[in-house]
């Protein structure tokens, strides 16, 4: 199928970006993995997708990946080097756009348009914040995210503290969100100059210490936020003074992290493992993961998982939700074992669109579904990079 230059492309990844609309359905598809990007076509909205021979990016473990329409670019994201690359071409051809960037390891990715400019937003592991206001081609970093109170209790197993997601009201595009993980959120209402940190939901008896990982804005409000996080997810109406926590670690869906609001219904979108990262996910082949919805502002939740393996294997760790005036809302989600499906009702029912591609995965997750020799040599690899303690 020949690719239309002004086509409506659906691109998906654990950190890049997640909700998109069009006005036609889109027919093309984009998905990152742990090896590359796939490539997916489909003739209408009600046709299956068909996988496309060529992997885009192979051998890359693609973190984020953005298309940009307005500037017809695509950005992909690396995990552990390589930085970011962009493509003007849909993927065919790639340049790495890193000149002021401290580390090749490109966690998350936010574009931005804000009048007549577009600003992308990038954070790194280890933890530093940048904006490039030329499409890539140099960056600026904002050390302040990193010199905030609290910063030696920041970790992550095996690796370093990044920022796991960058988030921004439309209508306040200079007030940003980060969540670091695991550490802190923080917020900047100049751009990136200053931060504050944002603790209010944080408890003596926290299982993890500020593990955030997603911020999910309530439609056009600035002030109304989810939040996802390594013990449940919370909510707040005042810009994040206070918080509402809506579930634990013992709810079904305990390690929550993609998370989508229904644009037009009080439906809201869940995604997560039933238990946080441990020894038990190698062990049992799964992490027990919820795709869930909520019809009461995330009070209560309902698993909605018909059509989909039981258990999952793997966990889902990626899930992106398209709208468009064609097919209404299309809901996608992958897994750390190469499972990626589809819902065309609302999470209601779920098809398979493919069991055998890459892993999709944040970072080294998919590393606990693998065989052990297989195991040991990506910790080997990630050790050579310099990537793994």
């Amino acid at each position: 199928m020949a690719l239309e230059a002004d086509e409506t492309i659906i691109a998906i990844s654990v950190n890049g970006k997640t909700t998109s609309s069009s006005k036609e359905a889109a027919r093309h598809m984009l998905v990152a993995t742990a090896d590359g990007v796939v490539d997916f076509r489909r003739e209408t909205p009600t046709t299956d997708w068909r996988l496309q021979p060529d992997m885009l990016l192979a051998g890359h473990h693609v973190s984020a990946l953005v298309y940009d329409e307005p500037t017809g670019l695509l950005f992909a994201g690396l995990h552990f080097e390589g930085g970011l690359l962009v493509s003007s071409d849909q993927g065919k051809s790639w340049e790495p756009r890193n000149e002021g960037l401290q580390s090749g390891h490109a966690y998350s990715l936010l574009v931005q348009h804000v009048g007549e400019q577009t600003i992308l937003n990038l954070g790194t592991e280890p933890v530093m914040f940048y904006r490039s206001f030329d499409l890539g081609k140099s960056w600026m970093a904002y050390p302040k995210c990193a010199e905030v109170e609290g910063t030696e209790h920041w970790f992550f197993p095996r690796s370093s503290a990044h920022v796991k997601h960058i988030a921004s009201p439309p209508s306040q595009p200079d007030t940003i969100y980060i969540c670091v993980e695991q550490g802190d959120l923080l917020r900047t209402t100049d751009g990136g100059e200053n931060w504050t940190s944002i603790s209010s939901m944080e408890q003596p008896d926290d299982k993890f210490r500020r593990d955030q990982h997603r911020v999910t804005f309530y439609r056009d409000d600035p002030n109304e936020i989810f939040l996802t996080t390594g013990i449940g997810a919370y909510h707040s109406k005042d810009a994040g003074e206070s918080w509402e926590r809506l579930t634990d670690t013992a709810h079904p869906c305990a390690y929550p992290d993609p998370f989508f609001v229904h644009p037009t219904k009080d439906l809201l979108f869940m995604v997560g493992a039933g238990m946080n990262p441990n020894p038990n996910w190698g062990a049992t082949g799964t992490a027990y993961p919820k795709f869930m919805a909520s019809t009461d502002h995330g009070r209560t939740w309902q698993a909605m998982m018909h059509g989909m393996s039981d258990p999952v294997p793997g966990n889902l760790e990626v899930a992106a939700m398209h709208v468009s005036a064609e097919a209404g809302v299309e809901l996608y989600t992958g897994s750390a074992c190469g499972e990626l499906y589809m819902s065309r009702d609302e999470a209601q029912s779920w098809q398979l669109i493919s069991a055998a591609l890459p892993a999709m995965s944040k970072g080294p997750h998919f590393r606990h579904f693998l065989p052990a020799a297989e195991r040991e040599a990506y910790e080997a690899k990630l050790k050579a990079l310099n990537a793994f303690a």
